[in-house]
């Protein structure tokens, strides 16, 4: 039987919940060399299934201010992400899906809408011989947090219609188109869903919380800084429906952290007993 190792972590806050994924990467990582992608002969840890929640990811003080999101990292280890770094990365590659020449999407595409290039397609059509072909297809993306928020305020906060699909099927294909250098490389989105729902609490509030799903996940290069843009597009939707933000959840089949990451990892941690 195969040692398969699942984990789950549940903790207060962003950084309490990466606190306990570095720790938990470090014990139960299992050891690869990446074949192919960015990084590809790069050696790396990975988790074979990770899921989580984080309770409070969204804190403010007495004022309504928000903290801040940034995890932190002692005196002398680079960090990851910073409160000015995540508030760019929510604005534009979460909201603005207006695209530079170099990229073909960004999560703001499938969020906000926008248009994206379905990778070529071949298909064969019933009743005829031969297999056709077609070029790069380009697809108008609709706005699909603004349907959630309007399907929320015309249907009732009681529904779990409300879910953000990040790509197509035919996404995949895009590692099957050659490319010169890294720049043309295809890809399809590591985060493939955001799910939501509305909670009524017994203290009467309702609060918004989010299920996401990232297919390929890097804990120390990306994950703060994704959660923390995603907190705050939590944010920005229960804002405009009148609601709380509430917890996030999070899974992936391959959460991982890269060999040469682990010196930082191990500053962050300190010794495991």
């Amino acid at each position: 039987m195969i040692n398969f190792q699942p984990v789950d972590v549940c903790g207060k806050t962003i950084d309490e919940v990466w606190f306990q994924l570095l720790k938990q990467v470090l014990i139960y990582g299992r050891s690869y060399k990446k074949d192919e992608g960015s990084f590809a002969g790069e050696e790396m840890l990975e988790l074979d299934r990770v899921s989580g929640t984080i309770f409070e990811p969204l804190q403010y003080n007495e004022s309504g201010i928000r903290k801040p999101l940034a995890v932190t990292v002692p005196g002398g280890v680079d960090a990851p992400t910073t409160d000015e770094y995540i508030e760019r990365y929510f604005v534009e590659y979460l909201m603005d899906s207006n695209l530079p020449p170099t990229e073909h999407y960004r999560y703001s595409t499938f969020i906000t809408g926008g248009r994206y290039a379905l990778p070529k397609l071949d298909f064969l059509i019933p009743d005829r011989p031969s297999w056709y072909s077609l070029d790069d297809v380009i697809v108008n993306v609709p706005n699909q947090i603004q349907w959630c928020i309007d399907h929320y305020k015309t249907k009732g906060f009681h529904n779990n219609h409300c879910l953000i699909q990040l790509g197509y099927p035919e996404s995949n294909l895009a590692y099957d188109k050659p490319f010169e250098d890294e720049t043309e490389r295809g890809t399809s989105p590591c985060l493939r869903l955001i799910d939501t729902k509305i909670v009524k609490d017994s203290d009467g509030e309702f609060y918004l919380c989010f299920y996401v799903t990232f297919r390929s996940w890097n804990l120390w290069g990306g994950w703060p800084t994704n959660i923390g843009g995603l907190a705050l597009l939590m944010e920005y939707m229960a804002n405009e429906l009148e609601v709380n933000p509430g917890p996030l959840s999070f899974n992936s089949k391959a959460m991982n952290i890269y060999k040469f990451q682990c010196t930082s990892l191990m500053n962050r941690v300190g010794t495991l007993d």
